[in-house]
């Protein structure tokens, strides 16, 4: 794969599976208290640290340059990422299950509407990791991504609160 398809792929991948819910709403909805409590350690201000998209390394520019801001259960990238999606939409996350389930459901752009199915941990209150399927594939079950398999693992850092608006 070419730095700039890999490029491209990361990016759109990154904006379709980074936020999701499974109602489309932005409203959080009942939750147990441990959801709530994962809730509460996402949201924030994160930087990309590290990631592989179908068994090839994210590029540490492209790393650098993507954040992603989570308020509870929506997230945004304040950035453009040059790619044709749109950079919001909502999550749901399930921490009742080994590993912790996240799905995820983009507004607008190629996969607007499409389930994205990952997986999620989050190692401290600085540091989490996600592993997504393709959109509307299957999900991932461990934290990696070999060649071939269609996931993107990514690994994170919080850098700041959710800013005002």
């Amino acid at each position: 794969m070419t730095k700039a398809t890999l490029v491209l792929v990361v990016s759109a991948m990154v904006l379709t599976t980074a936020g999701c819910s499974t109602n489309g709403s932005s409203a959080p909805t009942t939750q147990s208290a441990a959801a709530q409590k994962d809730y509460d350690l996402l949201s924030g201000t994160w930087q990309l640290t590290r990631g592989v998209v179908n068994g090839e390394p994210v590029p540490l520019s492209v790393a650098r340059n993507t954040i992603l801001i989570t308020d509870h259960n929506a997230f945004r990238f304040p950035k453009a990422s040059g790619v044709g999606t749109h950079p919001a939409g909502t999550f749901t996350v399930n921490p009742d299950t080994k590993p912790k389930q996240v799905d995820s459901i983009a507004e607008g752009g190629l996969h607007a509407g499409h389930l994205t199915r990952g997986i999620y941990e989050i190692l401290d209150t600085t540091h989490k990791r996600a592993c997504w399927g393709p959109p509307g594939g299957p999900r991932p079950t461990e934290f990696k991504s070999a060649p071939g398999s269609g996931w993107i693992l990514q690994y994170w850092k919080k850098i700041g609160p959710v800013p005002s608006s």
